[in-house]
């Protein structure tokens, strides 16, 4: 379900569903309704869940019907091609080339930003293919939803491969092998950034899944999508590199300033954290690279509600996790206002593909 979800698997007014930075409006809101309609109650994992079973289904048999009714008005992408309308959207999901045979969706966790939006991460074990390869599986799937009435709509969604840690060899004779993939396996799981073990992994969920098929589309190519909002991308984009400084340094104060209580946090390996002990820990006790710099281009934010909003951006790094070289990835996150304080609530990342 790839194709159709990860260009903005459904984006709100841009980025609803995968949310990762703060609004200050020039885009539509999703939730023009919420005075005449009646207050939709905050998401459960089970009823989301539904949802997605239901958009799983519908991708498998390309049923434009429903994701006419699921989609929000607007997607964004998680690959920096910016928003795109709904009908547009549909268009590109119900066209994709994918054979899917079965799924399977499990373990789901709600992640709420804000009142109006919410995350749904979860394990997803699919068997079929795109162009005659099989489709990447078992996948970490996060979907944004955005409130419209009273219903809940999707604006963004991504997957990223699963990379399982490289298991050492066991026995006298391969001490030497042991050491080589312990060195290996420590880089994936810990590191903010991507790295190399990335290259030897299944294909980004991006190429590959519901979702991936809109990332080709250029950005705004359609006049009736939301443009970037370019005063919230500047104003996020702050807190943004406050965090990635932070995580250079291994700075806990700092990225407990930037992050939300309910923060969670996928890496590019497919791995899901959640909780801002836990996060925190990963990227500053537990973080072992070493990196001498980074750059942060192509950012784009979109509001989903009044105090959420979506930030997308790709990070590069300089440096080393172990014996891995830094790889560029691309970086959604989905912010939460608390006060006049922009803080991450939420936090995707996926590595850059190979030209």
């Amino acid at each position: 379900m790839k194709t159709m979800l990860k260009f903005a698997l459904f984006a709100v007014a841009a980025l609803a569903l995968a949310s990762c930075a703060p609004p200050t409006n020039t885009v539509t809101n999703t939730n023009t309704n919420t005075n005449t309609a009646p207050k939709a109650a905050a998401p459960t994992a089970d009823a989301l869940m539904v949802l997605e079973n239901k958009a799983w289904e519908a991708y498998k048999n390309k049923d434009a019907k429903f994701f006419e009714g699921f989609l929000a008005e607007n997607l964004i992408s998680g690959s920096g091609e910016g928003t795109m309308p709904r009908a547009e959207a549909v268009k590109m999901i119900t066209g994709h080339s994918d054979e899917v045979k079965s799924f399977t969706l499990s373990d789901p966790r709600v992640t709420p930003v804000g009142a109006d939006a919410a995350v749904l991460t979860y394990k997803g074990v699919v068997e079929g293919t795109q162009n005659g390869k099989a489709l990447p599986s078992p996948v970490t799937v996060a979907t944004v939803f955005v409130r419209s009435g009273s219903d809940w709509k999707a604006v963004y969604h991504n997957e990223v491969a699963i990379i399982e840690p490289a298991k050492p060899a066991t026995g006298a004779d391969n001490k030497t092998a042991s050491t080589d993939t312990n060195k290996k396996a420590t880089a994936p799981d810990t590191n903010k950034a991507a790295t190399d073990t990335n290259k030897a992994a299944p294909a980004p969920a991006a190429d590959t899944n519901k979702a991936a098929s809109t990332n080709t589309a250029p950005s705004n190519t359609n006049s009736t999508a939301p443009p970037v909002d370019t005063a919230l991308t500047d104003a996020l984009m702050v807190v943004e590199k406050k965090g990635w400084e932070g995580w250079k340094a291994k700075d806990a104060k700092v990225l407990d300033e930037v992050s939300a209580q309910t923060i969670a946090f996928v890496d590019p390996a497919g791995k899901a954290t959640f909780g801002k002990a836990d996060v925190v820990k990963l990227w500053t006790t537990d973080n072992p690279c070493n990196v001498t710099s980074f750059s942060l281009s192509d950012a784009k934010a979109v509001s989903i509600g009044k105090d959420a909003a979506i930030l997308v951006v790709k990070g590069t790094a300089v440096g080393t996790c172990g014996d891995m070289k830094l790889e560029p990835l691309w970086n959604t996150s989905v912010f939460v206002k608390e006060g006049d304080a922009w803080k991450v609530a939420y936090m995707l990342e996926t590595p850059v593909a190979k030209s």
